[in-house]
């Protein structure tokens, strides 16, 4: 009897088959350039700053963004494959069917940005940051969080699963319907009502015992 696929809650960048070899890796960005049905590939893009660039059904291959800060960036239909975007800067945007996927993401900066349909898959975001940011169809696997900043981020339909969040920071945001069983942590930043209702191991549990001020004896 066959086996019924579970159906993603994500929908996956829409990338034509055909797409422009394109680099930006020899001029500067312009506030509002918009970059379109192209690919980028082991390109290394450095140095840049500008405000609202779009990026619309672009692939990125093995590219290495060193010293970027992008704010108010609009990224739609967009898929980042093994690229180094630790302290990239995209405080203010807004993603859209977009995926990481083998990505080293260090101190990634999404606050107060807006993000639906996005995955992260076999990623490194230790440090990376949240901050307010409205998450909603968001999936999160096999991937390294630890010590990242989720303070007061909105989430819904978001997964982690088989993710390290430890000493991740939750504060001021609401786990109800989350499923953190799967994910590796000894410790994370919560409060006692942002973590009602959200799901987590047996073992997990003793975990958040100082929520109830309760001792826990070996």
């Amino acid at each position: 009897m066959a086996v019924k696929k579970e159906k993603s809650i994500l929908d996956a960048p829409r990338i034509p088959k055909e797409l422009d070899q394109l680099t930006v890796s020899d001029y500067e960005m312009q506030d509002k350039q918009v970059f379109e049905n192209g690919r980028f590939t082991q390109d290394k893009i450095a140095n840049q700053t500008a405000d609202k660039v779009i990026f619309d059904r672009i692939v990125f291959d093995n590219v290495v963004f060193d010293e970027i800060a992008l704010e108010r960036a609009e990224l739609t239909d967009v898929v980042f494959n093994r690229c180094d975007l630790s302290n990239v800067n995209f405080r203010d945007s807004i993603l859209h069917r977009v995926e990481f996927n083998h990505c080293k993401m260090l101190g990634f900066d999404l606050s107060s940005s807006t993000i639906r349909n996005v995955k992260f898959d076999e990623c490194y975001g230790q440090y990376s940051v949240y901050r307010f940011t409205d998450m909603k169809y968001v999936s999160v696997k096999r991937s390294n969080f630890d010590k990242a900043d989720f303070y007061e981020a909105a989430f819904s339909k978001v997964e982690i699963t088989e993710t390290g969040i430890d000493q991740a920071q939750f504060s001021g945001a609401k786990l109800s319907g989350m499923n953190l069983s799967t994910c590796e942590f000894q410790s994370i930043g919560v409060t006692l009502e942002g973590l009602q209702g959200c799901i987590v191991s047996s073992d997990q549990v003793r975990g958040f015992a100082y929520l109830l001020g309760v001792v826990v004896n070996d």
